[in-house]
């Protein structure tokens, strides 16, 4: 797998990578944008072509190539490296790997385009499927644009299907289009209009089915099971072919069903997604606040509408996106509204979303007291300061409540929660870093020739901070490892063996205020004479008080050596501890 990354890494630049996703402008030697991963105004995503790393100063995010596609894409390892490895053009089956599981994937993915062509195939025959979709007034250009197609009603017409066209039972097995039971296999999808949910890439990864028979105990709407290339919980309807009107529109519009999304698209509203099927979960948002952090949630006005649409307000605070409610009228949905009043009512329509606020009091009935804590308890789920700021003094004003009693409130409840966290932590948490160690570990990667005189004069076992103590660490193995001009420390060799913690600091040092070479030496040197005089308090503060007198005047003695600087820090290429 090493030479699979190595050979990706050499074809793909990351600025190249990146620029796909995000807008970038030159900032001296790096590139500065907007981050990806979280919401702000001011760019703090900084890219920096000659390390190949990129680096938020906002969210602390940082990595490379790999750690942008997984966090980007939210995909595992090895499948970032499939996805790069084919946008490189490089065949990664003669690099060693899990073959078992890229063979699954690879045939998960084969299976669900078949099953998609075969979908599509049948309704071109299906009267029935046809009439239902004439009946919902959707256009071809919509019903080709989301790829409608037609399961029949028959047993195992998919299933002969697949098997004829030679894919592993195994595959067949675990991609939930067919069930195999005691009589034998049928096709989990029968007599439906078939929706497939396609994922970021526009790979089909499962389907949604509408039953068009009158069967009875029979559910109106069916989705294939989770599987290695399907989570539910991750997925929106229609993001695919959505996302990038989300990003020019500055919103994303979450409806109910699939029909709702193909509607809103049909009338002009590209930026629509949905649920799949389910509530609206974080996982979706974390997806769709990737392309923007605003999102208009439209949901049914009945109790069970009322209740999802809470539910999902909680969601878009604790991920720190903006949030309005748009209320339909009683018995209408988009789709209706829109086929019954068509698009300029439904801009008009648009314009009565309310915040959560004004959502919140007008649903709570009669009590109002109710409902100002809901909306506390909804301010403190909030990360955002400003946003949390916003929303106290507007629910101040509505509600009729002095605002500095609410932030007290709000005060009291950060403290409480605080002693509850305090409470499940362990006492004996690790020590924060030092500044000379952050010090040490920065003129390390900034001064790559510098790196063997930092971890040789370095008591790594000694280091405060576990987190710099393991880079320490990887920073000698990965010297070790290099030769020929390989030899020294490389960023690029090191961040691939480091944890996401560990790169997220590695490529914030890297890339924060710039390290004067000229004087490495002395800052090095001035922090091993910090590290050590800390140390030696250390020892001073125990001997005092276990009233050691000899020791005590020993390390008072040693201590004014090293202030003096009479006193050899380095002994051996390792910190001297004084004795």
């Amino acid at each position: 797998m090493n030479s699979a990354v190595d050979d990706i890494k050499a074809r793909i630049d990351i600025l190249d990578l990146i620029a796909e996703h995000v807008d970038l402008k030159r900032a001296g030697q790096n590139y500065k944008g907007l981050c990806p991963f979280h919401s702000e105004k001011t760019p703090s995503f900084m890219v920096s072509p000659s390390k190949q790393i990129f680096h938020c100063f906002g969210c602390n995010k940082g990595g490379d190539i790999f750690a942008f596609v997984m966090n980007y894409e939210n995909m595992t390892f090895q499948e970032t490296v499939s996805y790069l490895a084919q946008k490189a053009g490089i065949n990664i089956d003669t690099f060693k790997g899990d073959s078992r599981i890229k063979g699954l994937k690879e045939g998960m993915f084969a299976i669900q385009r078949e099953a998609l062509a075969f979908f599509i195939n049948n309704l071109k025959d299906s009267k029935n499927a046809s009439a239902y979709i004439k009946e919902r007034g959707l256009k071809n250009e919509i019903v080709e644009k989301f790829s409608l197609g037609y399961a029949k009603n028959e047993k195992d017409s998919l299933s002969n299907h697949l098997k004829a066209q030679g894919f592993p039972v195994e595959h067949i097995k675990a991609s939930g289009l067919v069930n195999f039971g005691e009589n034998g296999t049928y096709d989990f999808f029968r007599d439906r209009l078939m929706f497939p949910i396609f994922d970021l890439q526009g790979r089909t990864v499962a389907f949604g089915g509408r039953i068009l028979s009158a069967a009875k105990n029979a559910p109106k709407y069916i989705n294939s099971p989770d599987s290695v290339i399907f989570r539910k919980g991750e997925l929106s309807y229609g993001l695919n072919l959505a996302k990038n009107a989300v990003t020019q529109k500055g919103y994303s519009i979450v409806v109910e069903g699939y029909l709702d999304v193909m509607m809103c698209h049909q009338y002009g509203f590209m930026n629509a997604v949905a649920p799949l099927g389910t509530a609206l979960t974080s996982g979706q948002l974390k997806k769709l606040k990737r392309f923007s952090n605003k999102v208009l949630l439209i949901f049914d006005g009945d109790a069970a509408g009322v209740s999802a649409t809470k539910r999902s307000i909680e969601l878009c605070y604790a991920e720190s996106m903006i949030v309005k409610i748009l209320p339909m009228p009683a018995g209408e949905d988009p789709d209706t509204f829109l086929r019954r009043h068509g698009e300029d009512h439904f801009k008009k329509h648009l314009g009565r979303a309310v915040t959560p606020v004004d959502f919140l009091l007008k649903t709570s009935g009669k009590s109002k007291l109710d409902a100002v804590r809901h909306i506390m308890n909804l301010i403190s789920l909030c990360p955002d300061p400003l946003q949390k700021d916003e929303t106290i003094r507007e629910l101040s004003e509505k509600s009729k409540t002095n605002e500095l009693m609410l932030r007290e409130e709000l005060k009291n409840m950060g403290a409480k929660k605080q002693r509850a966290e305090d409470r499940g932590h362990k006492t004996d948490a690790p020590a924060t870093s030092s500044r000379e160690e952050r010090l040490l570990l920065k003129i390390a990667l900034s001064i790559p020739h510098k790196a063997s005189s930092v971890v040789n004069g370095i008591d790594i076992e000694e280091v405060e901070d576990p987190v710099i103590k393991d880079i320490f660490k990887k920073i000698k193995t990965s010297m070790k490892n290099g030769s020929g001009h390989n030899k020294g420390l490389s960023i690029e060799r090191l961040l691939p063996i480091c944890s996401d913690e560990e790169q997220n600091l590695i490529t914030g040092l890297s890339m924060d205020a710039w390290i004067d070479e000229e004087h490495a030496d002395e800052s090095i040197a001035g922090c091993f004479k910090a590290i050590a005089l800390k140390d030696i308090e250390r020892q001073i503060k125990t001997a005092g008080e276990a009233g050691d007198v000899k020791r005590l005047h020993s390390l008072l003695f040693e201590k004014k050596k090293i202030t003096q600087g009479s006193r050899p820090l380095l002994k051996g290429g390792r910190l001297e501890r004084p004795v």
